[in-house]
């Protein structure tokens, strides 16, 4: 099938659009059959697989000759649907009609069969099923990414009266792109669920004591999603396969409290979906959300048009037969469902006014079903910790570039601002392992070289021939642009008076070749090692060493005490010898 009509009202044609068989004969033979209206969910979900058809209505036989296909077989079938006998088909009352095209060979051979419904509509119903609507808006893995993305925003755009809730992060939407897509949500009831830039396993990159990178990519991501379409609030997380007792338990952290997940997340999973909001339950916390339903499947010869117009005579079958309080959610790209299929289905729910299209940030907030003593709970499942990835190599790179950060004035961190951004991108789940540790260690590889851009005076002896004396030190600094570095003059028996702390001080290496003098002070005489070392400024990392003898050879401190107070004794002694010598010849 190709196309039908959506909705039909009394008194208006039915159209249908079907593609035959790439080879067809003049005794080749079309028959349409409508059934009586289904009366329960049950009997359409049948009635979809060609089971439980119920009684016939009307049938017609259509040749060849009369369809006329074009020369890609398509044609055209339209039948005029009254609740009188001038149509025809009759058809008396609204609700779900099954209909069945099957066509056969001139000996009645059977060449394939499709089952499809129309919904006729007309008159009012006691209540209308609220309905919430879905999407995640994503094709990474496309080889036209940048075309379905288009084609998504093209879809939002042509309708707007039905509030879609939205998932997706500007790494696929591209930043550039976010600005003219605002008029796109402009008087629409359309929301954006509020994401990181990028997808993250918010779990793992918690639990690896990342919460300031995870921060981060949030910010960004908001920020970003902002500047084109209305916020959700910031307590609803849409989980799209995703949630599970990890996930929702760091989300509870930073504020969410609604959730809307699929079957699957749920353990055990329901036999029968909840239909309206429910609690979740998590090893630490409690949530209120939505279930989403999965409606009717979609079968091997769908097309998107086929498959829309399942989905909604499966919504129109409950609105029409349904006489419970049922909220239910429906995810627009649940099985890669395409652009072209949201389109149709959309047209479709804007002409069946037998369903209240609802936000979801209104639709959580409903009375929660009733269970036996209590609200209806669904435990979350708890699967396989995915935290045994190393992240050494991360920390590693980040250690690095804060180095080099802390090295660099602002006007030149312009590269190091790109490069911390890209570490910060790589966290994303959508990065491969093997990308992301070559990212990581190439970084620490590059700081690495352009840290050696600096030279240190080669080792060398050190003369002090006074107790203090003022030293030269030249460094050469290779890199183009001015550095700072962390000096230490490490030894022993020896201060620089020039160091706060006696052992360490801020130097700026403008290009080229810089030398600056210090005052050293020797602790003892003699001959002891000297270590030279250049640093990072906040610690990070070793810019370079080497090693100096530092060689006093004056008296220093307590030896010239010692000289002194030997050259007192010795005259005290002689003056006294002297004078009893003389005593001695009187």
């Amino acid at each position: 099938m190709v196309n039908q009509s959506l909705v039909t009202h009394n008194d208006e044609v039915f159209d249908l659009v079907l593609q035959l068989p790439g080879v067809v004969s003049n005794g080749d033979q079309i028959t349409v059959t409508v059934h009586e209206r289904v009366t329960s969910e049950e009997q359409f979900l049948a009635s979809s697989r060609g089971a439980n058809l119920g009684g016939v209505l009307a049938s017609q036989r259509f040749s060849m000759a009369d369809l006329r296909p074009d020369v890609w077989g398509v044609t055209n079938i339209s039948f005029f649907v009254s609740d009188t006998e001038i149509g025809d088909i009759q058809l008396v009352q609204p609700g779900v009609y099954p209909m069945s095209i099957e066509m056969r060979t001139k000996g009645q051979d059977l060449v394939g069969r499709v089952i499809t419904h129309i919904v006729r509509v007309g008159g009012s119903l006691t209540r209308r099923v609220p309905v919430v609507f879905i999407a995640q808006i994503r094709d990474f893995e496309s080889a036209d990414a940048a075309g379905s993305i288009n084609s998504w925003f093209e879809v939002l755009r042509d309708h707007p009266s039905v509030p879609l809730s939205i998932t997706s992060h500007p790494i696929f939407i591209g930043e550039t792109s976010l600005p003219s897509l605002a008029p796109i949500f402009t008087d629409t009831k359309h929301e954006i669920i509020r994401n990181p830039f990028t997808p993250i396993n918010e779990a793992a990159l918690i639990d690896a004591g990342f919460g300031n990178e995870v921060a981060s990519l949030l910010k960004m991501g908001s920020e970003s999603l902002a500047a084109f379409g209305n916020l959700a609030p910031t307590t609803l997380w849409i989980g799209h396969g995703e949630a599970d007792d990890a996930q929702v338990e760091v989300r509870w952290g930073r504020g969410i409290r609604e959730l809307i997940v699929d079957p699957t997340s749920l353990s055990p999973m329901p036999e029968v979906n909840p239909r309206g909001p429910v609690e979740f339950i998590s090893s630490e916390s409690m949530f209120r959300g939505l279930v989403v339903d999965t409606l009717s499947e979609r079968q091997p010869h769908d097309t998107p048009a086929s498959e829309a117009q399942r989905l909604l005579a499966h919504l129109a079958t409950i609105a029409s037969t349904d006489q419970s309080d049922s909220l239910l959610t429906v995810d627009l790209t649940a099985g890669n469902r395409s652009p072209e299929f949201a389109d149709i289905f959309l047209r479709g729910i804007e002409e069946l006014d037998w369903i209240i299209p609802l936000k979801a940030r209104d639709a959580v907030a409903r009375p929660l079903l009733a269970g036996e003593t209590q609200p209806r709970q669904h435990r979350l499942r708890v699967r396989l910790s995915s935290t045994d990835q190393n992240f050494s190599a991360y920390r590693d790179a980040r250690r690095h570039l804060a180095a080099i950060r802390s090295m660099v004035r602002d006007e030149d961190a312009e590269d190091y601002e790109a490069l911390d951004r890209e570490l910060l991108l790589s966290l994303s789940s959508e990065v491969s392992t093997l990308t992301q540790i070559d990212l990581w260690e190439s970084t620490v590889d590059l700081i690495r070289l352009q840290a050696s851009l600096i030279d240190i005076p080669p080792d060398e002896s050190i003369q002090l021939t006074s107790q203090k004396a003022s030293v030269p030190f030249s460094f050469q600094n290779r890199a183009g642009i001015p550095l700072r570095v962390e000096l230490r003059i490490i030894g022993e028996r020896v201060t620089v008076e020039d160091f706060d702390d006696g052992e360490s001080t801020t130097l700026v290496l403008e290009p080229g070749v810089t030398t600056h003098r210090f005052r050293l002070r020797a602790l003892g005489s003699g001959s002891f090692p000297v270590s030279i070392e250049l640093h990072s400024p906040d610690g990070g990392i070793l810019v370079g060493r080497a090693q100096a003898a530092l060689r006093a050879t004056t008296p220093t401190g307590v030896g010239l005490g010692l000289t002194i107070g030997a050259a007192v004794f010795l005259a005290s002694w002689w003056l006294l010898d002297t004078r009893k010598r003389k005593n001695r010849h009187l």
